[in-house]
């Protein structure tokens, strides 16, 4: 009798955390035509430029970027066209934009255990990674810059999870903050649902292009197309190599499972990791710019 009441009281939770979640904030006005811009496949660079330029703080961020060690620029870079045309590249401008957009609503500040710059660690090299595998293998059906938005927008759930419930958040964190396995568990664990399906409710919400919707309702589910498929093995793949970067204790040796279950060749995945690992310290600088540290 204990057990069962426990499970509604269990369940009664979870459905008012789902409730939360269709509550998430509207989108400023200026956001929305930011993020209309850089969903728009024939946006061009001055249309872009002025329309970011709505978001004194998106411009801030976005040449801190191109400014940044990642880059090696030589000299400063003082405005958006230039940092664009010569830098950046619209492609990835849209996908850093769309990325800063979600931490500027999505504040995580009451979620003390929340590191913005992990975060973004852990976004950055699993979206670079993601375009590097799709770089190398040539997937029939995954973009590389496509590889590289979807494996920004992986974890955003987190984000969701840090703004929405900072103090449940906090209880995970506090265990062990830099194991996402373990925090992709214990959020499915105690929300009902996993961060990929609070990262797809945001993105519904806020009407992002339905490729990236689609991308985290369907991660971690069976009876993909094949199209869907591809980008799951990538994106899975690319999520493992990060979390082997980030391990210390990590070898090389355990590259040949991600590299069999991704269906890759052993030669592309120790490739695209040892590049990865040798650029970390540079990563690592481009995720503080990314979080506003």
């Amino acid at each position: 009798m204990r057990a069962k009441l426990m499970d509604e009281i269990t369940k009664l939770s979870i459905e008012s955390r789902i409730n939360k979640l269709k509550n998430l904030p509207a989108l400023p006005e200026a956001s929305v035509k930011i993020l209309e811009a850089v969903n728009d496949p024939d946006v061009e660079i001055e249309t872009l430029v002025k329309v970011i330029s709505l978001s004194p703080a998106l411009v801030a961020r976005l040449l801190g970027l191109a400014n940044s060690a990642f880059f090696g620029q030589l000299n400063q870079i003082d405005d958006l066209h230039t940092a664009i045309v010569r830098v950046l590249g619209l492609q990835l401008v849209k996908s850093l934009s769309l990325g800063i957009l979600l931490n500027v609503q999505l504040d995580p500040k009451h979620c003390k255990g929340f590191d913005s710059q992990s975060f973004w660690m852990h976004s950055l090299i699993t979206a670079i990674t993601a375009q590097k595998l799709a770089n190398q293998h040539r997937w029939q059906n995954v973009s590389p810059a496509n590889a590289y938005t979807c494996g920004l927008l992986l974890h955003i759930g987190i984000l969701v999870a840090a703004y929405l419930f900072p103090e449940e958040l906090d209880g995970i964190l506090c265990q062990d903050s830099n194991n996402y396995f373990h925090i992709e568990a214990e959020i499915e664990k105690r929300f009902g649902q996993s961060h990929y399906q609070m990262g797809y409710i945001l993105l519904k919400k806020w009407r992002l292009p339905e490729f990236y919707q689609s991308m985290l309702n369907q991660f971690n589910t069976n009876g993909l197309t094949e199209n869907q498929t591809e980008l799951n093995r990538c994106l899975h793949a690319s999520q493992r190599i990060c979390y082997s970067i980030l391990d210390q204790d990590a070898e090389e040796s355990d590259l040949n499972l991600i590299a069999e279950q991704a269906q890759l060749p052993f030669e592309a995945v120790i490739t695209v990791f040892r590049t990865m690992l040798d650029g970390k310290d540079n990563v690592q600088k481009l995720a503080s710019e990314m979080g506003g540290c």
